[in-house]
């Protein structure tokens, strides 16, 4: 995988350091020369300069990375305007920090697409939402085996769960199923939806297209399960 990560402030830092650990090529940049130093020798890139540098930002080629992460927290007005150029010059996938709601909802309005808030979400806590994306939600369970959320592909819609076989084929086990339900008016008219959870689904429960697997599955399968299409 290969990221970029913009601001190397603690939180920056510390999820470069952990997704380069993990053996992915990580471009660092920062404007402050001594945070930068360190990465001169573990990062694929090490960059000294300003974030709200669009030349700058071009030159990273961002359109070919998998995702760009921008930890400016304390310069709200740095953030967003690199958010902005990111998003224009046609970034995949960018995640950004908010230092407070106010930023976190600016952020969410120009179209980034997951806001951080590093007093609820660590580095490592977002550093794995990198490496597995498909997973929604990951909650660990003893030393082998974790809790996972992930959309039903689309190969699994109108089959029910005996017909998947998944216990057999992949070794997990769907403990509940979040559906999607919409809501509707005294005329008929959806406006708006809820989520029900299913739990636990029977073996002739049929998959929908909106709806969210939870499932038990063993550590060692999960790069398994994200191939499911």
């Amino acid at each position: 995988m290969q990221v970029a990560v913009i601001g190397l402030g603690r939180f920056g830092s510390s999820l470069a350091r952990i997704l380069i650990d993990g053996g992915h090529e990580v471009i660092v940049v920062d404007k402050n020369e001594a945070l930068v130093q360190p990465f001169e020798n573990l990062a694929e890139q090490a960059i000294i300069g300003d974030a709200t540098d669009e030349t700058l930002l071009r030159s990273l080629g961002v359109q070919d990375l998998d995702a760009v992460v921008v930890a400016i927290g304390d310069d709200v007005e740095a953030s967003v305007l690199a958010c902005i150029s990111l998003i224009e010059l046609g970034a995949k996938y960018v995640i950004a920090k908010a230092e407070n709601d106010k930023h976190a909802k600016i952020l969410k309005r120009i179209g980034v697409h997951k806001v951080i808030q590093p007093e609820r979400d660590s580095a490592k806590v977002i550093a794995e939402h990198l490496i597995h994306p498909k997973i929604e939600e990951r909650i660990d369970i003893g030393e082998n085996h974790s809790i996972l959320e992930i959309k039903a592909p689309s190969s699994f819609w109108g089959k029910t769960l005996k017909e998947l076989e998944l216990t057999s084929r992949y070794g997990v086990l769907v403990i509940a199923i979040k559906r999607r339900e919409a809501i509707l008016d005294k005329k008929g008219e959806i406006r708006g939806y809820k989520d029900t959870i299913i739990a636990p689904p029977s073996a002739n429960t049929t998959i929908l297209e909106h709806d969210t697997l939870i499932i038990l599955s063993q550590k060692d399968r999960i790069r398994e399960i994200e191939r499911w299409k």
